[in-house]
């Protein structure tokens, strides 16, 4: 139910529309006994009757209702009104750092600032244990100044989807993350390691947005999900190649706050703010008017027209803009769209378009729609692996820019786009593959080369078990990609056969076949391919999750068994992270020692010294990997006796190829082989 000017919900008298959106409505409405105008957020009739929702709108109250910040919009109540949840808060006239970008009146120097009041906000709560988990330009409010000599005032709004840091309690059972995907860090999309520092990821893709006015992973082919997927694997965009008038020292502010691994990050909201600042402040006068998020000559949402950009806004204090306009409250999903968010456990993907001349279709009730919604993703997932997995290299590419690539070995330029490539480390040839590039020469150190590599060749390329030099010079490559740990001998022999580019040397993404996918894709110019190909494993993996819940949530380990000894394998890994996608939990720990990779372990296994250990490991299921020579048809003979006291699922895997998949770092048709192969052979043994 809606209300109109003049109807009473819980003795707020309804003034007009502030906002509007599919879970409900924001109104200014007038206090019932104080002579002041509030924000009465109103559920709708549809989510107030869903135990889940309403959950979700409660907390928001009790949460936001204990923050008292100058800079948080302030709850004052909470009530329910014929069946209709609402909430009573601070009414904050003006607008909102979203609309500015749109009417064009953001300036670098206000972005810093806008940015520098929102983190005093996020510190304050963080301290007291509550993360925001949708930070973003549209819930900074902005309210004009009173007078000349005042600053505008900036508030951050909507702790709808805030939860305390200590709370281990998850609103829904379905495992939904309402949060913005423009803005989301990867843990949240992944749903693994969330704390506060997402918020810290959000502020840095916030200010992203307000410098260049676009989202930092916004308008890639693929929608959703290739923007969930380059959140997860992209490196950090560079705003200066939007704006180029930008100081380069955003750049590295940015990176730093859009960190792939969350300690990577400022830990701190005030550390970024204050990196912004000082980067923007260095070079104030030297901004470009080009540097203006936005032509001047945009309209602004009320037609009025938009303020100039003032360049010479001191530092130290919030720009001054005089004049309330009208504001469509930023309330999350009390406005705008909700196709910006998706819940967590389904592939992200991007909406087909409704067939043009249809009747309109009766409204499904809420958790029926929800089904069916996530149905849909599922299906446009299943239809996007056959459709996409593999690129053919024959879709039109743009041209080749030359670029220069700098790695652990030095620095190598690319003018032209390779057309013989020798991919030389491991996992190379997997993302090569992959991207639809048949190499000439191939390294598979680590024996026959896979079956789910030798079926994507087509051309007759030189097959090594190790660095042959020889053998890549006659391949006659035009670039070596070598990301595999070389020695400086070896490198300056491959780099006198062709240029060669090894691992990148900025380190702080960490190395996966993602990252790897990315850089390589890079090499080739094939960058938006590798976003589409991680999307579409996203989505493949989070099918196989809803195929088989029984596996989800159950804990599980590696562990390895060669002639050589006994070893767990680390997290994290190839191996964990691609049970992990399945939705199975990774053990943190074995025996009483972590599981987490340290920085004394030499890559991604740990040997178990004491066999006598083995009878302490108690994860729901154990994944055996033999390389022994007792080893094979997937029998247990052989295997050290102390696993006969193993209560769990002990899955046992001896098959080259999978075992090969499973190693590092794995890849794009490594997934497609093990989701074919070996996820069926697991989900058998594993009981309801």
């Amino acid at each position: 139910m809606e209300f109109n000017a003049g109807d009473v919900v819980g003795g707020y008298t309804v003034v007009s529309v502030l906002g509007s959106g599919g879970m409900g409505t924001v109104y200014r409405a007038t206090n019932p006994t104080l002579p002041r105008s509030d924000a009465l957020k109103v559920l709708s009739a549809e989510f107030s009757r869903d135990d889940q929702f309403r959950a979700r709108f409660q907390r928001e109250a009790d949460v936001a209702a204990t923050l008292d910040h100058p800079n948080i919009v302030a709850v004052y109540t909470r009530g329910e009104f014929n069946g209709q949840l609402w909430i009573a808060m601070q009414y904050v006239p003006g607008s909102d750092a979203d609309r500015e970008l749109k009417a064009g009146t953001m300036t670098p120097q206000r972005a810093a600032l806008i940015i520098t009041e929102v983190a005093k906000a996020l510190d304050y709560a963080h301290r007291r244990g509550i993360m925001h988990r949708d930070v973003k330009p549209a819930n900074f409010l902005i309210s004009p100044a009173e007078h000349d000599s005042d600053d505008e005032r900036v508030f951050l709004a909507d702790f709808g989807i805030a939860r305390a840091l200590d709370d281990a309690a998850h609103l829904t059972t379905d495992g939904t993350v309402m949060a913005s995907v423009a803005y989301a860090a990867p843990e949240v999309l992944t749903g693994v390691g969330v704390d506060r520092r997402a918020d810290i990821y959000s502020l840095g893709c916030s200010l992203f947005r307000m410098l260049a006015n676009k989202g930092p992973y916004s308008g890639l082919p693929g929608g959703l999900a290739a923007m969930a997927a380059a959140h997860m694997t992209a490196p950090p965009p560079r705003v200066t190649d939007l704006v180029p008038g930008l100081p380069r020292a955003l750049d590295d502010v940015i990176a730093r706050a859009m960190a792939k691994d969350p300690a990577q990050r400022y830990q701190t909201a005030r550390e970024l703010a204050d990196a912004a600042t000082a980067a923007i402040a260095d070079t104030t006068t030297a901004i470009p008017r080009s540097t203006l998020t936005q032509e001047w000559s945009t309209p602004s949402p009320t037609g009025a027209a938009p303020r100039p950009p003032t360049y010479n806004t001191p530092p130290a204090g919030v720009g001054t803009h005089s004049g309330p306009a009208a504001i469509t409250y930023p309330t999350g999903h009390f406005s705008g769209p909700q196709g910006q968010t998706m819940p967590r456990q389904f592939a992200p993907g991007p909406q087909a378009p409704p067939p043009a001349g249809l009747p309109p279709v009766p409204k499904k009730p809420l958790k029926s729609r929800l089904v069916i919604a996530g149905t849909l993703l599922m299906v446009i997932a299943v239809v996007a692996v056959g459709a996409v997995l593999l690129f053919n290299g024959s879709s039109r590419k743009s041209a080749y820019k030359a670029q220069t690539f700098t790695h652990v070995h030095g620095t190598t330029q690319v003018s032209e786009a390779p057309t013989a490539v020798a991919a030389v480390g491991p996992g190379d040839a997997d993302a090569v593959l992959a991207l639809g590039v048949q190499p000439v020469a191939i390294d598979s150190a680590n024996g026959p080369l896979p079956s789910w590599l030798h079926d994507k060749i087509t051309g007759s390329p030189a097959i090594m078990t190790f660095v042959d030099t020889n053998a890549i010079q006659a391949a006659k490559p035009d670039l070596i990609i070598a990301t595999g740990d070389l020695d400086d001998a070896t490198y300056q022999k491959l780099q006198a056969i062709a240029p060669t580019i090894t691992r990148p040397s900025d380190t702080s993404q960490g190395w996966n076949w993602q990252t790897q996918l990315h850089w390589i894709a890079r090499i080739l110019g094939r960058d938006s391919d590798a976003t589409q190909l991680i999307s579409t494993v996203v989505a493949q993996q989070n099918d196989l999750k809803n195929q088989n819940g029984k596996v989800v949530g159950k804990t599980v380990s590696v562990l390895n068994i060669s002639d050589g000894g006994v070893s767990q394998t680390l997290t994290p890994s190839n191996a964990a992270d691609f049970l992990t996608s399945l939705g199975l939990s990774y053990s943190k720990s074995s025996f009483g020692d972590s599981l987490q990779r340290q920085p004394t372990d030499q890559g991604v296994t740990r040997a178990v010294t004491d066999l006598a250990k083995l009878y302490m490991i108690d994860t729901d299921v154990l994944v055996v990997v033999r390389t022994d020579k007792t080893a094979g048809g997937g029998g247990a003979a052989g295997l050290p006796t102390q696993l006969n006291g193993y209560r769990g699922v002990m899955v046992i895997v001896d098959d080259p190829d999978t075992i090969a998949a499973l190693a590092e770092p794995g890849g794009v048709l490594a997934y497609q082989f093990l989701d074919s192969h070996f996820v069926p052979n697991l989900a058998s043994q594993i009981p309801a």
